[in-house]
């Protein structure tokens, strides 16, 4: 059970029929005053039931459309017979034709306000099975298309991504057949409902029955039966037989708030307009010359098209950040994608044409800093600080002299080999995980775990994905020996590229697996730190250590290529 709200609601579904001792509290409980009460506070709940089925509650919701409701006609709904089972479509032969059709629409439900009602949810069984899940449930195909949500089996749910990259639940269920549970529910966020009832000019219709007592109930003797009317959206029967059973059985209608309203707040987002806060960040503002606080509020910049009049700063003023700002993302690469230029968050947010300046710093745009999550701006202004040098000089070439640079990064140049190699499909080379492209990054601060965890990568990437059989295939076919069950790839890559006359080998490829092995593997071993302390001597950071790897294990790749083509 992956979804709070929903766990909540069925222990309190649990507790309202649990069948009291004491026969005072048995007489007050039959009445279903409590389950009235939960009936009220969910339908101003985020988290809506819209099916429950266990020994003694009964409710089902369809969606009416609201010309329908106008007026309630209470007396109709009080005839309804339906449940998720109903059918939506059938067959049809006969009445004076000889052909076959098909009608659809929800049919036998006892009541004519249910016409054209919109079936949210589908139980379905699969007759002649035995073994799980043999009952199941669907949802409306519109529904789920509107709302862009997926069923994801280890969360019981209709999932989709929210604004923090996170997998949430919007339709939550459980079935009878579930470990721990003596009961059918089906839960919605209301938010989302809300806003597909309003586009659809239909209310929430919630059909309830809540039969309490001992030992079953006729409902054929007792008191008169009641009936009562709480408003025109809240009515219900009852039928009691004092001391030992009671029905009660009535409908609950739910409507969204204004259309007006949540059109609104739904097309202001489309469009960029919702509201939203801002952050102010220290930038350099190369219009007016100087470095100042800038809003990411679209009114507080300009841009070239708009600046005559005024002396606002231009929204392509970078602001700059401490490397560790995209330590964050680095360190969940399953909801994070860390790019040269660039972080996403899944499905979520997209911030694009960052880079690295002379001096280790990130900097990034102010137009582009906007788009970011109000969370997500506070994370960077966090690590925000002032500029201690320019924008790199690939931004400058590519963002505003609008080019391409003609120098390649070493990592860069690693990746491109890597993935002429995919493309070409090689035998002797084979990507193991195209994430892996993407999860590479050159190691910007001075953590010794993110300089560890970048070799681990490109380990990962380059030396897990040479084809063993392949080379040895090449050695025999070159009459070189080698050891079957002691020599691993870069061992066969070292005899190939001797026999080759490359003497150097793959030295570099083995620093590298070195890298991975002893300063990732072991992070707090003796050997780890001296590897650490001799890549700062040679190298001042561990950033221009890692790119001079780079730039070694690109021209071995290089050698490997010529040789195993």
């Amino acid at each position: 059970m992956h979804n709070y709200e929903h766990k909540r609601l069925i222990e309190e579904i649990t507790r309202l029929d649990e069948l009291p001792a004491d026969s005072r509290r048995f007489s007050e409980w039959i009445e279903a005053e409590a389950h009235l009460d939960f009936l009220r506070r969910n339908a101003r709940a985020d988290e809506l039931v819209i099916y429950a089925s266990c020994e003694n509650t009964f409710i089902h919701s369809v969606a009416v459309p609201n010309d329908r409701l106008t007026p309630v006609d209470q007396q109709d709904l009080m005839q309804w017979s339906l449940n998720p089972y109903t059918l939506i479509a059938s067959y049809v032969t006969g009445g004076g034709r000889e052909d076959v059709w098909v009608e659809r629409g929800l049919s036998g439900t006892g009541a004519n306000t249910l016409e054209n009602a919109v079936q949210l949810i589908f139980g379905r069984t699969l007759e002649g099975w035995t073994g799980p899940g043999r009952t199941y449930y669907e949802l409306h195909q519109e529904y789920a298309h509107l709302t862009g949500i997926h069923w994801r089996p280890e969360k019981r749910a209709y999932c989709r991504f929210n604004e923090h990259g996170d997998l949430g639940p919007v339709v939550s269920v459980t079935g009878r057949e579930d470990k721990g549970s003596n009961m059918a529910l089906v839960s919605f966020k209301w938010q989302t409902l809300e806003k597909y009832l309003a586009a659809s000019n239909t209310s929430l219709v919630r059909m309830f029955d809540f039969t309490l007592s001992r030992s079953g109930f006729s409902g054929c003797q007792g008191e008169p039966t009641q009936e009562i009317n709480e408003s025109p959206d809240f009515f219900y029967r009852r039928k009691v037989m004092p001391g030992h059973a009671a029905y009660t059985r009535g409908v609950q209608i739910i409507r969204p708030r204004s259309p007006q309203a949540i059109f609104m707040g739904k097309t202001d987002g489309w469009f960029g307009k919702k509201n939203k806060q801002h952050a102010e960040f220290i930038a350099y503002d190369w219009r007016n010359k100087r470095v100042t606080k800038i809003s990411t509020d679209p009114a507080a910049t300009t841009n070239y098209f708009q600046a005559e009049g005024n002396a606002l700063p231009f929204e392509l003023s970078p602001a700059f950040f401490r490397p560790e700002v995209l330590l964050k993302y680095k360190a969940d690469r399953d909801k994070y994608t860390v790019g040269e230029r660039h972080v996403s968050c899944r499905a979520t947010w997209h911030l694009e044409a960052i880079d690295v300046n002379e001096a280790g710093q990130i900097h990034a745009y102010i137009c582009y800093l906007r788009r970011l999550p109000y969370e997500e701006q506070l994370h960077w202004l966090s690590c925000n600080e002032p500029p201690k040098t320019g924008i790199s000089e690939r931004a400058v070439i590519n963002d505003f002299q609008g080019e391409f640079v003609s120098f390649e990064q070493p990592l860069r140049k690693v990746l491109s080999i890597i993935q002429r190699w995919r493309d070409d499909k090689v035998t002797w080379w084979k990507l193991r995980d195209e994430r892996l492209l993407e999860r590479v990054n050159v190691p910007l601060t001075a953590s010794r775990d993110e300089w560890a965890e970048a070799h681990m990568d490109l380990a990962k990437l380059v030396i897990e994905g040479f084809e063993t059989g392949a080379i040895r295939a090449k050695l025999d076919a070159g009459q070189v020996t080698y050891d079957k069950e002691k020599d691993q790839t870069l061992t066969l890559l070292e005899k190939l590229l001797n026999k080759a006359g490359v003497a150097r080998g793959v030295q570099n490829l083995r620093t590298v697996q070195r890298l991975r092995s002893k300063a990732k593997g072991h992070a707090g071993g003796s050997e780890a730190q001296q590897l650490a302390q001799d890549a700062l001597m040679e190298h001042e950071t561990f950033a221009n250590h890692f790119q001079h790897v780079c730039t070694q294990v690109a021209d071995e790749l290089e050698t490997i290529e010529k040789w195993m083509a």
